[in-house]
Formats: C-alpha cells, sequence, structure tokens
C-alpha cells in the first residue's frame, strides 16, 4: 500500500516537472517577440522625443504620480526615458540571461518572466508619457 503512496507522489513530482518545463518554453518563446515589440517601443519612443523637442516648452513635466505630472523639469528630460529603454534592452538581451543562467532552468524562467513584467510596466509609462508631452507639443 505505501508503495502506491510513494508513485502516486512519483507521478505528482513528474507532471510538476512537465508543467515547470512547459512553461519555461513558453515564457522563453513569448520572451523573444517581447523583445521585438520592446525595441519597436523604444524606437517610436526616441522618434516621438525627438519630434516632440522643438515644440515643448521650457519647461516639461518629468515624474508622473498616479497618471498626473507632479514634477517640472528641463525640456531636454524628455530624452531619458528613451535612453532608459535603451539601457533596459540591452540588460534585458537574451544572450545575456541565457549566458548568466542556462535556458529553461527555473532561475531563467524567473528572471525572464520578472523582465516581462517590467516591460509591461515601462510601456505603460511610455503611453502615459508620449500623450502628456503631444497635450504639451500641440
Amino acid at each position: 500500500m505505501e508503495w502506491q503512496g510513494y508513485s502516486v507522489l512519483l507521478d505528482m513530482f513528474w507532471l510538476k516537472k512537465v508543467i515547470s518545463m512547459n512553461l519555461s518554453i513558453l515564457i522563453s518563446k513569448s520572451y523573444g517577440k517581447l523583445i521585438a515589440i520592446h525595441w519597436v517601443v523604444t524606437t517610436i519612443s526616441a522618434l516621438t522625443a525627438i519630434v516632440f523637442y522643438p515644440r515643448l516648452p521650457t519647461e516639461v513635466p518629468t515624474h508622473f504620480g498616479f497618471g498626473t505630472a507632479d514634477s517640472p523639469g528641463n525640456k531636454l528630460s524628455v530624452f531619458v526615458l528613451p535612453i532608459a529603454l535603451i539601457l533596459f534592452g540591452l540588460v534585458c538581451s537574451r544572450r545575456w540571461i541565457d549566458r548568466q543562467y542556462a535556458d529553461l532552468t527555473i532561475q531563467n524562467t524567473l528572471i525572464k518572466g520578472l523582465m516581462m513584467v517590467l516591460m509591461v510596466i515601462l510601456w505603460w509609462g511610455v503611453a502615459v508619457v508620449t500623450m502628456t508631452y503631444y497635450r504639451l507639443a500641440w
């Protein structure tokens, strides 16, 4: 009777490994696509900063709290977000993460999952900032 209990336990462990491996594969495949989207968002952010820059007032909002601007700064600060996105994209590079942690390991999956969440949060921030600067420029 005890042997069957161990068998069920081993089957559950095997199922857990299969589910975590499938999750690792899904995250690894999705990560490459999100990195591509990140570079598109970064390019759009840099281009909008270049286009909006001549039309912006000398003082622009630089910090946003809960969707509203709450801190003014110099006009050149419109380039901080594109530069930060470029640096984030370099840190998030798939090669760098895979060099640090072997692909499809739990550490690799956790790092990529965290980076995916951070990317989406950054993209939301890019949307808020872009809309604010658009309203100021036009």
